[in-house]
């Protein structure tokens, strides 16, 4: 491990996880890819019973940058807190067990809080991914402090959970994340930041985000709903404003929310450049509903865009990474060194 490590590292990177084997591997290694090589990674066991303590383990015996904390499931929020009080860098970075980090992002997040020392939290954009990793579009959002608070005082969280940056004696100046607010416990914690100091959005791709099926969006997207309402609430009153009524249309069930996926990820795809992923999820959904009117039009909209990037020999933007089957630890020899670089 490089001697600056062992000084203080620059960023402390809290990663919770629970029965998160499948892509474990792979988002660990993207962190020992990163072009700056001064960090620590704070691991979170929170119980699993799945083979992620031993993974977590595996990648802490090669690279001591890895500390490993294995805990009785607590859930999240308790989870993030531990990291947080467990760090030892000024700056938190975040990052969940089923994403990939870019090899340049803490870099290029450490160079923006280096000129903009006013920032408290620093987000950027992200591709979304589904469970294969195939890429469906690029998540982005306001970059400038006030378009990003306006947005969350109306429910939108436009701040990229698991690419964020921030400053760790701030946060901890906050209450760190609440219990009472979990499963929007990100949404909380910046609208309470928002009131001490900047966030900001770099306009930079720096994350790949998967986006599946055991994802808290898509097991507990009625119950996030419920806690926003009682968080904007908060917000406003703590402000001295007026609820907004904005994002109070019908509510959809999750169940819905599921049946829907194929299309408007078939459609985000396309309107993205992502012409097979397109193709297929708009295949998939087919098979179930053929003959449905909202089938016919995401058929329409896919079918224009992917033909016409054809007939003018367009090709999908590509994000292209190391092999991270190259920094699995058990392909290692434990006599290289372990801070392996791109």
């Amino acid at each position: 491990m490089c001697k600056e490590t062992m000084a203080g590292p620059r960023f402390s990177i809290v990663l919770p996880v629970y029965n998160g084997e499948e892509y474990l591997r792979e988002a660990m290694a993207s962190l020992r890819w990163q072009t700056l090589a001064d960090w620590e990674c704070i691991c979170i066991n929170d119980g699993s019973y799945d083979g992620s303590g031993e993974i977590l383990e595996q990648f802490a015996a090669f690279d001591q940058r890895f500390r490993i904390f294995h805990q009785p499931n607590a859930g999240i929020v308790a989870s993030l807190n531990r990291g947080i009080r467990e760090a030892r860098a000024a700056w938190i970075a975040r990052m969940d067990a089923d994403d990939i980090a870019l090899p340049e992002r803490l870099a290029v997040q450490w160079e923006f809080v280096t000129r903009h020392p006013d920032t408290l939290v620093l987000s950027s954009h992200m591709v979304c991914m589904d469970a294969a990793g195939l890429p469906i579009g690029v998540q982005c959002g306001p970059t400038n402090h006030s378009e990003i608070e306006d947005q969350l005082l109306v429910g939108k969280n436009t701040i990229n959970h698991p690419t964020v940056v921030m400053r760790r004696d701030a946060v901890i100046g906050v209450g760190m994340y609440r219990q009472e607010f979990e499963w929007v416990e990100d949404a909380d914690l910046w609208l309470r930041l928002a009131r001490k100091g900047v966030l900001k959005t770099v306009p930079r791709v720096l994350l790949k985000y998967r986006m599946h099926d055991r994802s808290v969006c898509s097991t507990r997207g009625d119950l996030q709903a419920q806690v926003m309402k009682k968080l904007l609430a908060a917000a406003h009153e703590e402000r001295g404003m007026t609820p907004s009524a904005a994002g109070r249309g019908t509510a959809r069930t999750s169940q819905q929310k599921r049946a829907l996926a194929s299309h408007r990820w078939a459609r985000r795809a396309a309107r993205s450049g992502y012409y097979q992923t397109a193709w297929n999820y708009w295949r998939s959904q087919a098979a179930h509903a053929p003959l449905s009117s909202t089938n016919i039009r995401a058929a329409v909209e896919v079918g224009i865009r992917c033909l016409g990037a054809a007939l003018q020999g367009k090709r999908p933007p590509r994000i292209i990474l190391p092999d991270w089957r190259e920094w699995d630890p058990s392909a290692v020899n434990p006599k290289r060194s372990t801070v392996l670089q791109p």
